[in-house]
């Protein structure tokens, strides 16, 4: 209804701010390709940083009274906050954050060892092993020798697999491939292509090379 009247400008207060996460992380990405497709400007309010620096083309952090604290890309308020206000709302881990605007592609893929659902029981893990389940074509979850012994006796795969770990786009940026590496029981980040199937593992100390080599600055002269 709101499209309707063909508005130049459109205002979301907090919209999302009632809805569970996967759900609000999913109509995130629906605004940003409503907002592609349409072209309008959309003024988005929101005390969530990170729905703020994810949305916005630019970002502008308000303070009591309505006082304009900063206006600028979201980059570069994470990297240089005007005041102590601004660094608080932004938050002590602002460089973490920081990451999702430095691209993952080139990082180096090692290969995973992995094993298809239907060969669960066959497997012969030393204490320490690791293995990434593919269920129905696509990586599901990671299971241990003590996981193989648990599915052996019966057990559902959902009980005997551990789903630490998030999947991440070979094309999307650092943040998520460093979430995806510090959240695997593995250690490695499951790049995963469109179509959800398996094409490697990304270490955390890859991302890190990868932010060095993007950072540096090149010699003058």
């Amino acid at each position: 209804r709101a499209l309707a009247a063909d508005p130049p400008i459109l205002l979301m207060d907090e919209p999302f701010s009632a809805v569970d996460p996967v759900v609000r992380e999913d109509l995130q990405t629906e605004i940003l390709r409503l907002q592609s497709e349409l072209r309008k400007t959309i003024v988005f309010v929101t005390h969530d940083i990170d729905e703020a620096v994810k949305l916005g083309d630019k970002v502008a952090v308000f303070g009591r009274g309505g006082a304009l604290l900063q206006y600028a890309d979201p980059a570069f308020v994470l990297s240089n906050p005007a005041n102590e206000l601004v660094s608080g709302f932004v938050g002590a881990d602002r460089g973490y954050r920081g990451l999702q605007f430095f691209h993952a592609t080139g990082l180096p893929l090692h290969e995973i060892e992995h094993v298809d659902e239907d060969d669960i029981d066959a497997l012969d893990l030393s204490p320490g092993q690791w293995r990434l389940v593919i269920k129905a074509g696509a990586p599901f979850a990671w299971i241990n020798a003590e996981g193989v012994e648990v599915h052996r006796k019966g057990n559902a795969l959902y009980d005997s697999t551990i789903g630490g770990g998030s999947f991440f786009p070979p094309d999307g940026n650092l943040r998520q491939a460093l979430d995806s590496a510090l959240s695997s029981p593995s250690g490695l980040g499951v790049a995963v292509d469109e179509d959800g199937k398996l094409l490697g593992g990304v270490r955390a100390d890859d991302v890190l090379e990868a932010l060095k080599e993007q950072r540096r600055v090149p010699e003058l002269g």
